[in-house]
């Protein structure tokens, strides 16, 4: 690990030890550990993830990370999908982005529902097209789930909808999705990506744009940037909560509101507090380099030709994963909580600092961070 005044094994790293962290916009600041948690008998699986510059990354599947999709990294996706009206399927992708276009454009495939919910996990990526239908392959046939399309009206399909819908009204596809990202070390709760399709034109926004160091102006004591809070919507939202907001209106006729906090605790409160009240999703983000915020993600979602943030000559760059591999691993699991930032560094890559109660006491293996 990166120290404030030299390198340390991860096991020399003690209470008070300067770490190394992100600030913000590409920019990196010391903070000391203020609590160190050790499984010292910990067994599991363990994965190894390797950037195209050489950064190394040795954790457990559920520890928080940063991540983005890499649009121009072609690679096959398998994916897990669900949508709320019908239930879960696999598929493959050889282009994210078209895919994803074209499931937004699908408001005629609501099976009489007002408003659904898509959502999709990213299972696997390679270069190669037969290893890729190998793996759906695998998951049709080992644990039962569809591969059709959800709509009649896609290209492939060749099924009309009355049919597809008796297809996964018969099969329980909720536990054999749920078996699968066990089997791959996923969670549920963290898709790649949502989408929420209806009918109507939306009133109001559905989720809240929550930017660690999103704030383009440091806190009032300079050790980070400021956390931003943003709502975009069809409506100019007047709850008192909402007065603190700035307001601008986007070139699409959304207004765009938006408000920072210094203290991340706060923010997390007031973003809680908003999420309740308007019944908000909370999408979460890290501002780290100078480009794109990155998502929170478990260590098991990032995969093969994701952005992740690195450490480098001048401060928080971007690299491209390249490789992952998971091992049986028996043997002493650390975390470490800092007094005023949420991330540290090791092996050069940021990851997530303990943000959890005051217990030392160790995770289950399979027990998720939230």
């Amino acid at each position: 690990m990166i120290c404030a005044d030299k390198e340390r094994p991860v096991r020399e790293v003690r209470e008070g030890t300067p770490l190394v962290g992100a600030i913000g916009w590409g920019e990196v600041g010391p903070e000391k550990v203020s609590d160190v948690m050790v499984s010292y008998d910990h067994k599991g699986p363990l994965l190894t993830l390797t950037a195209s510059r050489g950064a190394v990354l040795r954790c457990s599947p559920d520890h928080q990370c940063f991540g983005r999709l890499n649009p121009l990294y072609r690679h096959h996706y398998l994916y897990l999908m669900e949508r709320s009206s019908l239930g879960f399927r696999v598929g493959l992708s050889s282009d994210l982005n078209r895919d994803i276009f074209a499931m937004q454009n699908l408001k005629l495939d609501l099976f009489n529902q007002q408003e659904i919910t898509d959502r999709l996990w990213l299972i696997e990526a390679t270069d190669s097209l037969v290893r890729a239908s190998f793996l759906e392959k695998l998951c049709v046939f080992k644990y039962g789930l569809p591969n059709v399309p959800f709509s009649g009206r896609h290209v492939e399909s060749d099924l009309p909808d009355e049919l597809i819908l008796e297809l996964f009204n018969q099969i329980d596809t909720p536990s054999r999705a749920h078996q699968m990202l066990m089997d791959w070390y996923m969670f549920e709760e963290f898709p790649h990506i949502t989408l929420r399709l209806s009918k109507a034109q939306p009133g109001a926004s559905s989720a809240i744009q929550f930017v660690i160091f999103g704030g383009t102006e440091k806190n009032r004591t300079k050790t980070n940037y400021a956390h931003l809070i943003r709502i975009d919507s069809a409506v100019e939202l007047k709850r008192a909560e909402h007065q603190q907001f700035k307001r601008r209106m986007g070139s699409q006729g959304m207004w765009n509101l938006e408000v920072t906090r210094d203290e991340l605790e706060e923010a997390q409160l007031f973003v809680k507090t908003l999420s309740c009240l308007d019944n908000l999703e909370v999408v979460r983000k890290i501002q780290l380099s100078k480009k794109a915020a990155f998502y929170i993600l478990p260590a098991s979602h990032l995969k093969v030709g994701m952005n992740v943030p690195i450490l480098g000559n001048h401060g928080i760059e971007e690299d491209v994963i390249v490789s992952i591999s998971v091992e049986d691993y028996q043997g002493p699991l650390y975390d470490f909580r800092l007094a005023g930032l949420c991330n540290y560094n090791v092996g050069q890559w940021i990851l997530m600092a303990f943000m959890g109660g005051s217990s030392r006491s160790p995770r289950r293996p399979d027990e998720p961070r939230i």
